[in-house]
């Protein structure tokens, strides 16, 4: 019974990483962003992105585009979601872009940016700012 136990227990530990990864995989979105923006901080160029929630609440995201390069981004105000409408929403002043809010598939609840943290990032008002939302696709 004890040889048995351990044969089990040594199983679920050699498939427990790859059923993770395999639940993960249903985190991820993808988007088509065709402006240079910044996201926590950090500017990112225009281009495929892939966006993943890598933590159990959904409130934790990476944003990485095809060349690998990524930033964490982290929910801030928690907000009323759409779930059939996952996007992200940039606030623009000119040519400069900020990531605003992120809206993820199948969840009610969208998180997004304070208007501190976005005039922060943007060096302008939010008030002089548009807001552009670009459409979450499955990957």
């Amino acid at each position: 019974m004890k040889r048995i136990m351990t044969s089990v227990l040594m199983a679920a530990g050699i498939a427990g990483p790859f059923v993770a990864h395999l639940g993960a995989q249903d985190n991820r979105t993808a988007a088509d962003i065709p402006f240079a923006f910044v996201a926590n901080q950090t500017v990112m160029s225009a281009g495929h992105y892939e966006l993943v929630s890598i933590d159990a609440s959904g409130s934790l995201f990476t944003l990485r585009n095809a060349n690998g390069r990524g930033v964490l981004v982290t929910g801030g105000i928690r907000e009323n979601g759409s779930p059939d409408r996952p996007h992200l929403t940039f606030a623009c002043y000119g040519k400069e872009c900020v990531l605003a809010k992120i809206a993820p598939p199948g969840s009610a609840i969208a998180y997004s940016l304070s208007e501190r943290s976005v005039e922060k990032n943007l060096q302008h008002k939010l008030s002089v700012a548009s807001m552009v939302s670009i459409k979450l696709a499955p990957r």
